[in-house]
């Protein structure tokens, strides 16, 4: 049978069991570790947004995105505001100053007529406007080709910092050609409608102002 000292078999026995020990809760730390890098993961916000529940409406990767639109400022009414739109700095570069002489106080960029919008857009729940701007309120407004009537909603920008601004289908208001009620409208925006998008700034705003858009998209 051999010779055996039960001092030295119970060191052994003890080690044994100490290193069992190390090695789980090596493995249960490592676990720790691994659900900790998964949970800071999601709070980055890489997936705030799934990718495929959004599609762009209106993207302006180049200067021909840009090109079809066009400002219209409150100069039509007698007012001094000035604006304009230029490709650059990551997009649509919307640039100005509002001036409340002659009782002015907007301007305005607007894209052309794409019924296509009102396609992509179909059973959208919101739409977004990605942009950099710089502490002001502007107001997206949305056309349908052949009404009297659009539909607004504003936001109001974090200066210089990129921001996904989501503007609820039902948070928009039908209004008249100059922002007046349209009682003959249906109460809520159909996104399927959409033709045309534009951006304003208004509320006598006074000042410089400068607002940079990466595109226009809608989240279903």
């Amino acid at each position: 049978m051999g010779w055996h000292d039960p001092y030295i078999e119970g060191m052994e026995r003890g080690c044994a069991v100490t290193d069992q020990r190390w090695r789980m809760a090596r493995a249960g730390a490592s676990i720790a570790c691994l659900v900790l890098l998964i949970m800071s993961g999601a709070s980055t916000g890489v997936i705030a947004r799934a990718d495929n529940s959004n599609v762009d409406l209106v993207a302006f990767n180049d200067p021909a995105a840009v090109a079809g639109w066009t400002t219209v400022n409150d100069p039509v009414m007698g007012g001094l505001s000035t604006s304009a739109v230029t490709f650059g700095d990551g997009g649509l570069d919307f640039s100005g100053t509002i001036s409340l002489d002659n009782n002015g106080g907007f301007a305005s960029t607007r894209g052309p007529q794409d019924p296509d919008i009102g396609r992509r857009a179909t059973g959208a729940t919101s739409l977004g406007v990605r942009a950099r701007g710089d502490g002001k309120t502007y107001v997206l407004k949305v056309d349908s080709a052949g009404r009297p009537w659009s539909y607004v909603q504003r936001f109001s920008t974090e200066a210089g910092a990129w921001r996904t601004y989501e503007l609820p289908i039902g948070g928009f208001q039908p209004v008249g050609m100059r922002f007046d009620p349209a009682p003959d409208a249906p109460p809520s925006l159909d996104p399927s409608t959409v033709s045309r998008v534009s951006i304003y700034i208004l509320d006598k705003q006074q000042g410089p102002f400068h607002l940079t858009v990466s595109a226009i998209d809608a989240s279903t």
